[in-house]
């Protein structure tokens, strides 16, 4: 069993990213998972102040916001999944927030051994929603998680646009295949 952390780069909580993402959970969850949700937006997470103070005190950050309960969260899960929209060809400024104070890891050892990306997008044009993947795949190789799947949705933009399409059902089907 597989202890499972989502991660919402979107505002939207009922947005296209949201609803790419229940697809995995229910597939997850039907294979018993266990699964735990994380909503980015709503939290407080600053900058990376590139202090190092993390570096000398066991991982701790010198800053005291919403960050303190991802890691804690990163150091309780083995596989994260990324849902995220594309924005300007990468991921919201929440996630790299997010992700540039995971310089603590580098400390206390990180948790995470593989990890999903599922990405929507308004626009079709495949470089788009590629240029995000490719970043993925390369910090998912350089931070050591094995890559179990990319399901990007293009062409949606409004909430809802994304219902009924192919990409729900690989989803749900790679949740069950966890």
């Amino acid at each position: 069993m597989r202890k499972v952390l989502v991660l919402y780069c979107s505002a939207r909580k009922t947005g296209n990213s949201a609803t790419l993402a229940a697809s995995f959970i229910k597939g997850a969850l039907t294979k018993g998972h266990q699964v735990t949700e994380y909503f980015i937006p709503d939290k407080t997470i600053a900058p990376c102040l590139g202090c190092n103070y993390c570096q000398t005190h066991q991982g701790e950050c010198i800053q005291k916001d919403d960050m303190q309960e991802v890691s804690r969260l990163l150091q309780e899960h083995d596989t994260l999944v990324i849902a995220s929209p594309v924005y300007y060809l990468g991921f919201p400024g929440s996630f790299k927030l997010l992700l540039d104070r995971t310089y603590n890891e580098s400390v206390i050892g990180r948790k995470i051994t593989a990890s999903i990306l599922l990405t929507t997008a308004c626009k079709q044009e495949a470089f788009i929603t590629n240029t995000l993947v490719q970043y993925y795949r390369s910090l998912a190789d350089y931070l050591g998680w094995k890559n179990l799947g990319v399901i990007s949705a293009k062409g949606v933009e409004s909430p809802g646009e994304i219902a009924g399409l192919p990409c729900l059902d690989a989803a749900f089907q790679l949740g069950l295949e966890l």
